[in-house]
């Protein structure tokens, strides 16, 4: 931790256990993660430089949407289904967080994960008002208890004891080397169980 005057305060311990979460739930959930970056010095308020942080593939279907009108029906349920999976991935470093400091997640400033997550939800409002007939289509991702839906969700899969020992995994070897590439995270994860969708 450090604690200079105008710089951010850094546990290493905390930051990787938060990366960890973005990791666990994108592969979970088949999403391409392309890797993982545990910033190790601290950052001032000023820095413009790299942050941890985790890549992982954008929204599928999303764009799918407005090239096949005819095939809405199809489509939408899948934009829905996978921008729920992106606000997931986002809420996870958090939710990951609190398990690691033993708090109530509802207690976590979740600060720029939150406003992705929430940003996610509301590009996928504004798509659904730019087609035909919005008002015929699935909102239930406008349920006003969302977020603390799937925070529920993320933290009952994280501390389950089949996820939570890779959690601790991909936190410790992002400890011990500052990056994971996609090949390390694939390798880690390749026994963890992963979420099946039914056949589309």
């Amino acid at each position: 931790m450090y604690e200079n005057k105008g710089v951010e305060v850094i546990d290493l311990d905390v930051i990787a256990a938060h990366e960890a979460g973005h990791v666990l739930l994108a592969h979970y959930y088949g999403r391409k993660v392309y890797g993982a970056y545990l910033q190790t010095r601290p950052l001032s308020s000023r820095d413009r430089g790299e942050r941890s942080h985790v890549r992982f593939a954008p929204t599928p279907h999303i764009q799918e949407v407005h090239l096949d009108l005819d095939r809405l029906h199809e489509r939408w349920p899948l934009a829905v289904r996978e921008t729920l999976v992106t606000t997931r991935i986002r809420l996870a470093g958090p939710m990951a967080q609190a398990i690691h400091q033993q708090i109530p997640y509802r207690e976590m400033a979740g600060g720029q994960d939150y406003r992705d997550a929430l940003s996610e939800l509301l590009l996928l409002e504004r798509l659904r008002l730019s087609l035909p007939q919005p008002q015929s289509l699935d909102t239930s991702y406008k349920h006003k208890n969302i977020l603390d839906r799937l925070a529920d969700d993320i933290l009952t899969l994280l501390t389950a004891r089949d996820y939570s020992h890779y959690l601790q995994l991909i936190a410790q070897q992002l400890l011990a080397t500052q990056e994971l590439s996609a090949q390390q995270i694939n390798e880690m994860l390749e026994a963890m169980p992963r979420h099946q969708w039914p056949p589309e």
